[in-house]
C-alpha cells in the first residue's frame, strides 16, 4: 500500500475519533446520532454547489442502497445497547464487520488480499473483538450471549457496516466520493427519522441537544469528512477489505483519548487489543 493511501486512512481515522469521544458521552445516543447527521448535511451543504454533476439513476439507487443498511447500523446498535453491555455488543459489531467485508469483497469486488494482508485484517478483527473484554479469560461471552436479543442485534450491525462499505464502493466510481457521502447522508436521516421520533420524540431531541452543546455539531463534520476521506482513499485504489479494516484503527484513538481526555481506567485487555490493531495495520500496510 503506497504511503499516501495509508496517510488517508489513517488520518480519517483520527478525524473520526472526534465523533467516538462526542457519541461516548452523549446522553441519549439514537437522538444525538439524529443530530450528528442532521448537522453534517447543514455544514457541508456547499458540497452540493461546488461539486456538482450530473448523478446517474444507478448512482441515487446505490446510495439508497447503502443509506438503508447505514440507518439499520445506526438503529441496530443503539438497540443493542438497551439489551445487553457495551462488553458485549462492541466486540461483535465492530469486531466482525471486517470479516463480513473480507467475503463480500472477494465475492462481488474481485478483491484479492494477499497472505499478508488477509493477516493483517484478521488481526484488526481479533483486536476490535479484545478492547472491550473485561478479560481475557471472557473472550466466549459475546459468541456464547448469541441466544439473546443484544448480541444478536451486535451481530447485524456489524453485517450492515460491511455491507453499506461494499455498496458505497460501487458508488464513487459514478460520483464524486464527497458528493456521494454528502447525498448518502441526506438519505440515511430520511430513513432514520420516523424511528427516532417514535423512540425519542422532537422532546427527547430537544433535550440531547441541550445537553450536547456543540459536541454533536463537530461529530457532524468529522463524520463526514473521515468517511468521505476513506472513500477517496478506496477511489484511489486501496482494496474495500483493507480500507474497511484499517479504518477501524479509530477505535484504538478512541481508547487512547478515553483514557487521557475522559479519564477513564485503561486495562489489559484495551492495550492487548489496541497492540493487535496496531500490529494488523501495519502488516497491510507493508505487505498489503
Amino acid at each position: 500500500m503506497s504511503f499516501a493511501n495509508l496517510a488517508l486512512i489513517l488520518g480519517s481515522a483520527v478525524v473520526h475519533v472526534v465523533a467516538h469521544v462526542a457519541l461516548k458521552t452523549a446522553r441519549d445516543r439514537t437522538a444525538f446520532v439524529w443530530w450528528m447527521l442532521l448537522w453534517g448535511g447543514v455544514l457541508f451543504a456547499p458540497v452540493s454547489v461546488l461539486l456538482a454533476q450530473p448523478i446517474p439513476p444507478a448512482a441515487w439507487g446505490i446510495m439508497a442502497g447503502g443509506a438503508v443498511f447505514e440507518a439499520l447500523y445506526f438503529i441496530l446498535i443503539a438497540r443493542a445497547y438497551r439489551y445487553a453491555d457495551l462488553s458485549v455488543v462492541y466486540p461483535l459489531a465492530r469486531g466482525t464487520a471486517p470479516l463480513f467485508l473480507v467475503i463480500w469483497s472477494t465475492t462481488f469486488m474481485g478483491d484479492r488480499p494477499t497472505v499478508g494482508g488477509l493477516g493483517g485484517i484478521l488481526l484488526i478483527a481479533l483486536g476490535l473483538y479484545l478492547i472491550n473484554l473485561p478479560r481475557l479469560a471472557a473472550w466466549r461471552v459475546p459468541l456464547q450471549a448469541l441466544r439473546q436479543t443484544g448480541p444478536r442485534l451486535a451481530l447485524l450491525a456489524g453485517l450492515c457496516t460491511s455491507l453499506y462499505t461494499v455498496i458505497d464502493r460501487a458508488g464513487i466510481d459514478l460520483v464524486a466520493p464527497l458528493l456521494y457521502t454528502y447525498l448518502g447522508l441526506w438519505f440515511t436521516l430520511l430513513l432514520m427519522t420516523p424511528y427516532v421520533l417514535r423512540t425519542v420524540r422532537w422532546s427527547g431531541l430537544a433535550a440531547e441537544l441541550r445537553s450536547s452543546r456543540f459536541n454533536s455539531v463537530v461529530a457532524g463534520f468529522t463524520t463526514m469528512a473521515a468517511y468521505a476521506i476513506v472513500l477517496y482513499a478506496m477511489r484511489a485504489g486501496v482494496p474495500v477489505s483493507y480500507a474497511g479494516a484499517m479504518r477501524e484503527v479509530s477505535v484504538v484513538f478512541g481508547v487512547i483519548a478515553g483514557v487521557w481526555l475522559l479519564k477513564e481506567q485503561g486495562s489489559a485487555m484495551r492495550v492487548l487489543g489496541a497492540v493487535a490493531v496496531v500490529g494488523g495495520v501495519a502488516l497491510i500496510a507493508l505487505s498489503g
